[in-house]
């Protein structure tokens, strides 16, 4: 297990997930954590105006898929052990068996922010903060 984990470890440095927008015009880069890693753009996307965010969230959503998919592939020998399997079936179990729904949220008043925003620096005060 020691042994795939060094693998693993470093082909994960090595990976570089690629996308591309919709339109071609931006091309992005990511590692295996997601983190962006290089952006370039064609002339096209100089004159896209507004459009440009959109067209860079697109490329670096798609790169992120290419990155996690090649991650999973490289994390395969790993996850499909059996061993790794029966801990994170009992890993799901407790989990699931803990999870309950989030109690509904109703949403503050001006007055009830303004009073929780109040306390937070009250407290913070208290323990000596300067601001």
């Amino acid at each position: 297990m020691a042994q795939k984990a060094a693998v693993a470890r470093a082909s994960l440095e090595l990976v570089r997930g690629r996308g591309t927008s919709a339109n071609g015009s931006v091309t992005a880069t990511v590692d295996s954590a997601g983190r962006l890693r290089d952006l370039n753009f064609t002339a096209v996307a100089y004159k896209s105006g507004t459009q440009l965010p959109k067209l860079v969230l697109e490329a670096t959503r798609n790169a992120e898929r290419d990155a996690l998919k090649q991650t999973r592939e490289i994390m395969r020998p790993i996850t499909s052990d059996s061993r790794v399997q029966a801990s994170l079936a009992a890993a799901r179990e407790v989990v699931g068996n803990a999870a309950a729904p989030a109690p509904a949220q109703h949403r503050m008043t001006e007055e009830e922010i303004q009073a929780a925003d109040d306390a937070y620096f009250e407290r913070m005060n208290e323990r000596g903060w300067n601001p």
